[in-house]
């Protein structure tokens, strides 16, 4: 615990360096953060050396993973999600308002002054344009009200996220057993980096990938210097300039070494739903072009179908767990034939009253902003099936990445209401909720659930773990706010490649909602209760028949940004693991898995090395995954 609350403030400041400031590698943006696994590795090597020398001062598998647990969840907070968004988004509405965008009227009236940075010019002018320092006292006044506001409401979400990943914790790690795909390198690391050392696969995918990111790395700061075609290895704009094709112009072939060797640990079956879907959708998009849809906006509402399957994955996975939760309730009650609580980190009665207490702390900090009561408890209810939906997801299947951009519970309830059925204090509200709600590449529930799952793999305590994963909170918040704002005083966020750090993004969006509001978006609205629909019945299907290899986390992942450059690696992936299982068996499988682990730490050292030394150097280096 030492050791990982040592290196969260290096590691906070290294993700912000490289995400928010020079836009040159978006660890944070894919399910295993590849800070974290490149930090683990260089521990797993000297762990090595003191295990050799001095055996009884090594590091166990369990403390390896520890280790690995805590930078996760701290990375959650320095996220590109969470707060490299939020800290930038309180100090712009004020800082921007202008007599042209007419802002003081449109916006400012309707935000509570407490809860965003204001009537500090010096403070708003340094965060936006940089060549400053966080550390004046008249700065970090400014700042002291907003910031604790939003803390209390971080903490209540994380004790939110945690009781509900407790409720769920026993029934997926030690009675389902589910293989939570995403934590297998780094269990390979913690618990077998020697023998993974000693293969000649696991080198020469090593150096295959790292040689792909050596040469594009130098040629991304020497032009005249030959690259590796991977990102981009083939664009349909080429090709595919009239109508309908089209409506595919920005489809486009990535070539990343890192997800083929992360889609080799994955199930086939949802490897192979996400490329279906995938084209699934683009198949969609033809059609609407072919039939010369033009009257309705967003035809065939995609992401919209994509958010519906979120919802149904939520369900899905309390449908799965009905007989565990129904016990869990009974314990919360009192009732005889309840689950026993024996090998939990809290009781479940402590665990419900923790939630309780969270949840009415949410509701009451979002009617503070200006919502009402009703709106905050559907609200955090889909938000908390998201939740769910990620948590499960990635503990049964491991998708390389689940982002839903602009579709959160704000989109779909504003859909579903209009802005005059919402209000102006919701629409106030739900735009202070965006910098968590932008996208959920990053998120707690996950990360946390692993945490339980390696205990178990470890033979951890889950008391301990929980211990550890709430100080990984408070030093993890701790460290990522100091990271961005340390980082955006000196450099500022103003003309970065982010766009303001995405700040703009949502307040533009208030301002066209409250200046030209909207109707209810009906279609809108049935897509998403399509999607959902239609989740339920792939989720049925699966469930009654072993024959069916549709998966709902396929459909529900396929519209997003990240599968757009993902699709492609996990063809191959699924390809790759398809032909060796079937011809080869499970033997041929186990042989062949350093050489998968290879693509992806190869990828992850060399990529990593090139963002420290961007981060050192302070300029824009070449980025093995993103943009």
């Amino acid at each position: 615990m030492a050791i990982a609350c040592a290196l969260m403030p290096l590691l906070a400041l290294w993700v912000v360096q490289s995400e928010l400031i020079w836009y040159s590698g978006h660890s944070t943006a894919i399910s295993l953060f590849f800070h974290v696994t490149f930090t683990l590795f260089l521990i797993g090597l000297v762990n090595l050396y003191v295990r050799r020398k001095w055996p009884e001062r090594a590091l166990s598998p369990g403390e390896m993973m520890t280790i690995y647990m805590m930078l996760s969840v701290a990375g959650t907070f320095c996220s590109h999600d969470f707060l490299q968004v939020m800290i930038p988004m309180l100090a712009f509405p004020e800082y921007a308002a202008n007599p042209q965008n007419n802002w003081q009227v449109v916006i400012l009236e309707h935000i509570p002054s407490w809860a965003i940075l204001s009537r500090n010019r010096d403070a708003m002018n340094g965060l936006a344009v940089g060549n400053a320092s966080m550390y004046r006292l008249d700065i970090l006044l400014a700042w002291a009200r907003p910031l604790l506001f939003w803390t209390v409401f971080i903490g209540a979400l994380m004790g939110a996220l945690l009781s509900i990943n407790l409720f769920f914790r026993k029934h997926w790690t030690e009675k389902e057993k589910l293989s939570f795909p995403i934590i297998q390198i780094p269990m390979m690391i913690s618990t077998g980096l020697d023998t993974l050392l000693r293969s000649k696969l696991f080198w020469l995918a090593f150096a295959v990938s790292g040689t792909i990111d050596l040469v594009n790395g130098i040629h991304f700061l020497n032009p005249n210097f030959p690259h590796i075609p991977i990102v981009e290895a083939f664009v349909f704009r080429d090709y595919f300039v009239e109508r309908p094709w089209d409506a595919i112009a920005a489809t486009r072939i990535d070539l990343y070494p890192f997800v083929i060797g992360l889609s080799f640990f994955i199930p086939a079956d949802l490897a192979f739903s996400c490329w279906f879907f995938f084209i699934f959708y683009r198949v969609q998009l033809v059609a609407a072009a072919a039939i010369g849809i033009h009257d309705l906006p967003g035809f065939p509402f995609v992401n919209e179908q994509a958010a519906g399957g979120y919802l149904a994955l939520g369900l899905l996975a309390i449908y799965l767990s009905r007989r565990h939760l129904l016990g869990v309730a009974r314990s919360v009650l009192g009732l005889p034939g309840g689950e026993s609580s024996d090998g939990e980190p809290m009781s479940y009665r402590a665990a419900f009253i923790l939630f309780s207490a969270c949840f009415v702390i949410l509701l009451v900090q979002g009617m503070a902003l200006g919502a009402s009561l009703w709106i905050m408890v559907v609200f955090f209810i889909i938000f908390f099936l998201y939740s769910i939906a990620i948590a499960r997801m990635r503990a049964e299947l491991g998708p390389p990445a689940h982002d839903l951009h602009a579709m959160g519970p704000d989109v779909l309830l504003h859909n579903a209401l209009g802005t005059r059925g919402l209000g102006t204090g919701n629409v106030a509200a739900f735009t202070l909720f965006f910098w968590f709600n932008r996208a959920y590449r990053a998120h707690f529930s996950p990360h946390g659930m692993e945490g339980f799952k390696a205990a178990q793999l470890t033979r951890i305590l889950a008391r301990s773990m929980m211990k550890a994963m709430i100080v990984a909170m408070i030093v993890g918040l701790a460290s990522a706010l100091w990271a961005v704002m340390h980082a955006l005083y000196i450099h500022g966020y103003g003309g970065r490649p982010a766009g303001d750090a995405f700040s703009a993004e949502t307040w533009n969006k208030m301002a066209a909602w409250l200046t030209f509001p909207q109707r209810v978006q009906g279609a809108a609205t049935v897509a998403a209760t399509v999607g959902l629909l239609f989740s339920l019945f792939l989720g049925a299907m699966r469930m009654r028949f072993t024959w069916w290899l549709w998966h709902p986390v396929g459909y529900a992942t396929a519209t997003s940004w990240s599968m757009e450059r993902l699709w492609f690696p996990l063809f191959l992936g699924w390809l790759a693991k398809t032909l060796i299982t079937r011809y080869g068996g499970a033997k041929l499988y186990r042989a062949a898995l350093p050489f998968f682990v290879g693509l992806v730490m190869g990828e992850f050292v060399v990529g990593s090395l090139w963002m420290i030394y961007g981060s050192f150097a302070n300029m824009r280096v070449y980025q093995f995954w993103g943009w």
